[in-house]
């Protein structure tokens, strides 16, 4: 490669690339001593791109460096100096108005040739030479060629494009001064080598002549394919065959996949391929559902079967599908018949076989396929709206085919034999082989260790069993009840275990559940009634904190019971009165709440007084604002949203009392009997016997050295001393440590 205006000629300097400077090259080839061509350009002008050359529309690149190759300048000049057919020949038949861009007139425009060539057999007996069929396809715009080979039926050889689309150089042995073939070599008549094949042109359609005439060259009359020996017998064989004798499906099926093999498509296809393509194409996708039904209950053990059957209306198929009921004993078998024509039923061997449409197809209508009767009975909504709109068939009413549903016999189950629980005793009834009891194990897992303590006296008429105090437990984790009888002294009766842990059941037969324990509450197990007393701080949170599943710790369900029962009776003048003679401020006990009820016609059990008394945030001494309730009922719905904002001394107050508080709680949880031993020594040496706020102080601090503060000792004090009693025992004083304490007007019931 040449440089423009570089006098380098040395053969140290021929490795520089076209960035090196092209002035001033004595200097050395190193960095530093480079400048870039764009110092040195002579011309700085706004170059412009695009362009025209010939009337051809071009794009110019001048990013190239002024670099000029001798070969590539004597290139652009012969292109220059070459003309195209447009510029050779020029219509004379067309008088157009404005002349169009040459390129333009002759897009899409292409000339086609009809010829042949002629290709040898050997070692044939029957032929040795066979014509070849062609078309020639000249591209005008720029002169390019493609030939293609019509496709013959049983021809045995690959028929389409011989040579693609491009320019076709000549044959080298004809010394034409032409390089490519032009529109001068195509005519009839004529004969031109491509690639070692030699074809004639022997015809051209329509729109050639005229494009040849116009121009002012004459085309020859249409020449004929020359004959051959192998045409010849397969025409005969043509001839002597039954012209209405049509191929078996399995030939129709070989010759697709011959012609599929060739080139991955058909040929002349009949005219109903044609109409199940675009039938395919509308309505693909598309398919109509019946519901039928099969009475085979004629034959011994037949049933009435159902079934679903689908019809595409793309290819008129069908596929019918089993609906199985369960404990059918029928063998689940995902198609009944798989998606195919159905044939119509022939009055006659000679009639030719049709198959269902969808005329056919309809409520109440019965297809019988393969020699069974199914009933349509019903469709869904696509099927009623197809109907409608394409055949206005509006009434697809269903039919009732199902029977009504048999009368099961109910058996009645077996009293219990004694025998492990009643479950398992039910389960050598239920089943042939016994299976052990289910159990709930999410329940069981989410409540294990939760359980509510009730304290529970005896309901008796016997005056030996009146005053026995029981303690009853309700196991939420499998619903089971244990009763616990404390010793008493001088009772006569031996304290104990009084009912295993099991599930018992009510007057109703059925298990006691959680929510029908509650203070106030009266159960019968075994025959023996209970009356619930009391309980600990635990159950009455708990029941609060899931009030949806506990009515009577739901404050919400009982205020609106209050106040439904006021507003339904007309006794909204006594709560008026009440609330007017009360003074402001003043207080009422649970004792007087029930009595205010109760003269209202409302009888509450002891639990919802509770719940009442803990939402109005009961005073130590167990009063709660009687205005305050009383413009709770005759007010709107109550609001279960407990208040949260607090005062920051309070707050304070309340951070220092949960750390206290947990010191304390790991120092039981770690070391009980050292904590029990403690303020057993320290009730002993009190005067009374008892646990008052000094002697808790020194346990503390003295004893248990749990390093606190004297104002979370304190907090600690308030929190586990009432007002009402500020000294205890050591049980009671026990009993509010562990939250197990029957107190229910503790500081902390809020």
């Amino acid at each position: 490669m040449s440089f423009a205006k570089s006098s380098l000629t040395s053969k140290e300097f021929s490795f520089m690339n076209t960035t090196a400077p092209s002035k001033d090259r004595k200097l050395p080839f190193l960095p530093g001593f480079t400048f870039d061509d764009k110092f040195v350009k002579e011309r700085h002008h706004k170059s412009q791109l695009l362009a025209y050359k010939n009337h051809i529309p071009v794009v110019h690149d001048y990013d190239v460096p002024v670099e000029v190759d001798e070969l590539q300048t004597e290139t652009e000049k012969l292109a220059d100096m070459l003309r195209s057919t447009t510029q050779l020949y020029k219509s004379t038949t067309i008088n157009e108005t404005k002349q169009k861009e040459n390129w333009l007139s002759l897009e899409k425009k292409v000339l086609r040739f009809y010829a042949y060539f002629k290709e040898g057999v050997h070692e044939s007996p029957v032929e040795q030479s066979r014509v070849r069929k062609c078309v020639i396809f000249y591209y005008l715009e720029d002169d390019t060629m493609h030939i293609s080979e019509p496709k013959q039926d049983n021809s045995g050889i690959p028929q389409g494009t011989l040579v693609k689309r491009h320019r076709i150089p000549r044959d080298r042995m004809q010394g034409s001064s032409n390089v490519y073939y032009t529109i001068d070599d195509l005519n009839i008549g004529r004969e031109i080598t491509v690639y070692g094949k030699t074809f004639r042109i022997v015809d051209c359609d329509a729109f050639t002549r005229e494009f040849f005439n116009g121009i002012g060259v004459e085309v020859p009359e249409p020449e004929s394919y020359p004959g051959d020996q192998y045409t010849e017998k397969r025409e005969n064989i043509q001839k002597s065959m039954n012209p209405y004798k049509t191929l078996s499906p399995m030939d129709q099926d070989l010759k697709k996949y011959m012609e599929y093999s060739f080139k991955g498509k058909r040929t002349n296809p009949s005219k109903q391929e044609k109409v199940a393509v675009q039938k395919f194409l509308a309505f693909d996708r598309q398919v109509l559902r019946f519901f039928c039904a099969w009475d085979d209950t004629e034959k011994l053990y037949g049933d009435k079967r159902f079934f679903v059957l689908e019809y595409y209306l793309s290819d008129d198929t069908m596929k019918i599908s089993e609906v199985f009921s369960a404990n059918s004993g029928y063998d689940p078998f995902p198609v009944f018949l798989k998606r195919q024509k159905v044939p119509r039923i022939k009055n006659s061997a000679n009639e030719p076989t049709t198959y269902y449409d969808e005329t056919d197809l309809g409520i109440g209508k019965r297809v019988v396929v393969f020699s069974k009767n199914f009933l349509l009975y019903d469709c869904d909504p696509f099927t009623r709206e197809f109907y409608a709109k394409k055949y206005g068939i509006t009434d697809m009413t269903p039919i009732e085919v199902k029977d009504s549903p048999k009368t099961e016999i109910q058996y009645e189950e077996p009293p219990y034999n004694g025998f492990g629980d009643e479950e398992d005793s039910l389960g050598s009834w239920k089943y042939l082989v016994i299976k052990p009891p289910k159990k709930d194990v999410k329940k069981y897992i989410e409540n294990d260790h939760k359980l509510f303590r009730y304290s529970a006296v005896m309901v008796t008429d016997k005056p030996e069993d009146k005053g026995r105090k029981f303690i009853l437990s309700y196991y939420l984790s499998d619903d089971t009840i244990s009763v616990f009888e404390p010793v008493q002294r001088n009772s006569g009766v031996i304290g104990g275990k009084f009912l295993q842990r099991s599930r018992v059941k009510n007057e109703r037969g059925e298990y006691y559940k959680a929510n029908e324990t509650f203070i106030g509450a009266t159960l019968n197990i075994n025959n023996y009634m209970f009356y619930l007393e009391e309980t600990d701080e635990y159950t009455v949170n708990y029941m609060e904190q899931h009030a949806e599943q506990f009515p009577k710790a739901n404050i919400e369900m009982i205020l609106n019971r209050i106040r439904k029962h006021v507003q339904d009776s007309s006794l909204e003048y006594k709560l008026r009165d009440a609330m007017g003679s009360a003074q402001r401020g003043s207080r009422i006990e649970m004792d007087e709440l029930r009595q205010l009820l109760q003269s209202m016609g409302l009888d509450l059990v002891e639990h919802e007084l509770i719940t009442v008394l803990r939402h109005f945030k009961a005073n130590q001494d167990g009063t709660i604002d009687l205005s305050e309730f009383i413009t709770a009922i005759t007010s709107g719905p109550v609001s279960t949203k407990k208040e949260h904002t607090v005062q920051p001394q309070k707050q304070k107050d309340t951070v220092s009392f949960n750390n206290a508080y947990k010191v304390f709680n790991e120092k039981i949880s770690t070391r009980r009997l050292l904590v029990q031993d403690t303020f057993k020594v320290m009730s002993d040496k009190s005067v009374d016997g008892l646990i008052g706020e000094s002697e808790f102080k020194k346990a503390v601090q003295d004893h248990l050295k749990l390093n606190l503060t004297n104002d979370q000792v304190s907090s600690l004090v308030d929190h586990f001393f009432p007002e009402t009693k500020k000294r205890l025992t050591l049980i009671e004083f026990m009993k509010i440590i562990e939250g197990t304490s029957t107190y229910l007007y503790l500081k902390n019931n809020k």
